[in-house]
């Protein structure tokens, strides 16, 4: 039986219109799945660093990169699986003569359609290692620093060098340079109940001074003890006279219409950005402040050689910042609520001092009514002191420079004395 023309026509296009449909439908998927692998966080730098203990850093591009670890004997071996991730550079391929990781190798696990695939890291050792890890967010990405638990080469060729020192090698003490934000014309923030920042900062700066005083291998030094203004260079000049390692500016919060927003938190450099909006408000607020009572902000460097090593300097710096940042961040909250549960990072002037890790800590909200009743409270006042004070500690007993009591002590698992009743 012979078809009409008009039946041919439509025959003909509903054949077209499903081949289309297939190749669409084919297109999206491939999409689909093209996002997806976009999306995979991807290591994209490893390094093995010497430093008191053996570490490895893990420079991954996604802020949801995660990690799982697991060792294992006969022959001693150390496993990292990097969940979803994808090998972005080349891991060293040789074996290693001497030291603890032998050789290092990697491969592709799982069904990156299916969502089950992973990275395998698997570094052959010559010894048993006890590792701990932790994730630091970065400026684009996450780092997973693994601690090997074990000293490193470098270190135990400088143990052998120094095995018998000198009876008359003094050990100094670790400088801790505590700022009081704004003072004297500067009031900072004001509280609805008319309690000026300048006046609630300097006592909890003086309170966290006197909890440092009684610690062993530390010197707290305050950079302002009474209602003055000084200009941020001029704080970061008394600090480096005081040759401090490292620098705490104390703060307290405020929201303009936000009055709900309550706790604490902590803030270190950010090289390009910030990691919310409230941090860069919140540093543009605080930068406006010092240049409307006069401040100089730190001068930018006209060569670029020079900037490009000072940019190396402060990222190893901020680095350090935001380890010590979590440390104080943790004791906050085992005294109250925070008001962001991670350091948050900012690109406040008082921070970019690239020879001292610096924090920037908002003690509470100035702008909530119950949060300036704290601040005002002597006893808060203490109990806020005391818990930056516990976080700092913690910090220099792990990062306390070499040639400080302190490191000193950490090598030699020296117990370290705490004041009294705290």
């Amino acid at each position: 039986m012979k078809r009409s023309g008009r039946s041919i026509y439509k025959a003909l296009v509903r054949g077209l219109s499903l081949r289309v449909l297939s190749q669409l439908l084919v297109v999206a998927l491939l999409s689909g799945y093209c996002l997806a692998a976009f999306a995979s966080p991807n290591l994209y730098d490893f390094k093995i660093v010497e430093q008191d203990t053996l570490m490895l850093h893990f420079d991954l591009d996604s802020a949801e990169a995660s990690a799982d670890m697991f060792v294992l004997e006969n022959p001693h071996r150390l496993v990292i699986d990097l969940p979803g991730a994808t090998l972005g550079t080349e891991l060293p391929t040789e074996v290693f003569a001497n030291g603890t990781v032998k050789s290092i190798r990697s491969a592709q696990h799982g069904n990156a359609q299916q969502g089950s695939n992973k990275l395998r890291i698997v570094l052959d050792l010559r010894q048993a290692v006890s590792p701990t890890s932790q994730i630091v967010p970065r400026q684009g990405g996450q780092r997973l620093i693994v601690s090997m638990g074990v000293p490193s080469d470098a270190a135990l060729r400088e143990r052998a060098v120094a095995s018998a020192p000198p009876p008359q090698t003094i050990l100094r003490d670790v400088v801790i340079a505590i700022d009081a934000g704004h003072g004297g014309k500067d009031p900072g923030a004001i509280g609805r109940g008319n309690t000026h920042e300048k006046d609630v900062v300097l006592a909890i700066a003086i309170r966290l001074h006197n909890y440092l005083v009684p610690i062993q291998g530390i010197i707290p030094v305050l950079i302002r003890e009474t209602d003055t203004y000084i200009d941020l260079r001029k704080r970061m000049d008394t600090a480096r006279d005081a040759n401090a390692d490292i620098f705490v500016s104390i703060h307290a919060d405020a929201f303009e219409g936000e009055s709900t927003a309550h706790g604490s938190s902590v803030y270190a450099l950010s090289m390009d950005g910030a990691t919310s909006e409230a941090a860069a408000w919140l540093a543009k607020r605080e930068n406006d402040s010092a240049a409307l009572y006069g401040d100089v902000l730190l001068s930018g460097m006209e060569d670029g050689l020079a900037q490009t090593l000072l940019n190396l300097t402060q990222g190893n710096t901020m680095e350090r910042s935001i380890e010590a940042g979590e440390d104080v961040l943790t004791e906050l909250q085992s005294i109250g609520h925070v008001h962001k549960s991670r350091v948050e990072q900012a690109a406040f002037a008082v921070l970019k001092s690239p020879d001292m890790p610096s924090l920037l800590i908002e003690t509470a909200f100035i702008s909530n009514r119950t949060d300036e009743q704290k601040l005002n409270s002597a006893d808060y006042q203490e109990t806020l002191a005391a818990a930056i004070g516990r976080g700092l500690h913690t910090y220099l007993l792990r990062r306390a420079p070499e040639g400080t009591l302190l490191a000193a002590q950490r090598r030699e698992t020296v117990p370290v004395s705490l004041p009294a009743d705290r």
